[in-house]
């Protein structure tokens, strides 16, 4: 499975690791010799996959306790756009990793995941602020973008399917970047439909 992939099917709540416990499952089947294998095999994923599930929670939480309590929007300054630029460099990578370890399963396995997850170019089609609506505190980024791959200085060649295109994320002030945040449902409660709608393909 693909890094783009893995992006693409990303629901809230135990929806995430559903989807890739079956997106997995295949592969499991295929390569363990024995039905005991295959289970020791979802249940180490389980395992290692829990503090995600526990991560995608509280960023749920987060966005209704955050809109419940009053949001406002507005247009990105060269500040802002800065930030999330910077911060997105920094940590969308660790946030790569912290979803796909749970399913390198061998050391093969994580050494390929440790070379795709690098080289990461972004381009951002919208930003957007968020901000409290009773202190005008900025509170984070509704940001839609899309992201290339340079490897010796050229951008890698994919497939239309693994391009990533028009996808959002969330882009918290004082929380580090989580792929918890790009899903439709996620993006629709804290952007707002507006966000979601103008941006979508």
């Amino acid at each position: 499975m693909t890094i783009p992939r893995l992006i693409g099917g990303i629901k809230m709540q135990k929806k995430i690791l559903l989807t890739l416990l079956l997106s997995t499952s295949t592969f499991l089947i295929s390569s363990c010799s024995s039905t005991n294998s295959v289970w020791d095999q979802f249940a180490n994923i389980l395992s290692d996959a829990a503090p995600f599930l526990k991560e995608s929670e509280e960023w749920e939480a987060y966005s209704i306790k955050t809109t419940q309590q009053g949001v406002v929007y507005s247009a990105a300054t060269s500040t802002d756009k800065n930030f999330v630029s910077q911060k997105m460099d920094t940590e969308y990578p660790a946030a790569i990793e912290r979803l796909s370890s749970p399913f390198a399963l061998t050391s093969k396995t994580k050494e390929d995941l440790a070379k795709e997850n690098q080289g990461y170019r972004f381009k951002y089609n919208d930003i957007m602020t968020v901000k409290d609506k009773k202190t005008s505190a900025t509170l984070g980024y509704c940001v839609n973008y899309d992201s290339d791959r340079v490897i010796d200085g050229k951008i890698r060649d994919v497939s239309d399917e693994d391009k990533i295109r028009n996808a959002f994320i969330y882009v918290a002030k004082d929380k580090p970047i989580s792929v918890s945040t790009v899903s439709a449902e996620f993006i629709k409660v804290m952007c707002g439909e507006k966000f979601y709608n103008k941006n979508r393909i």
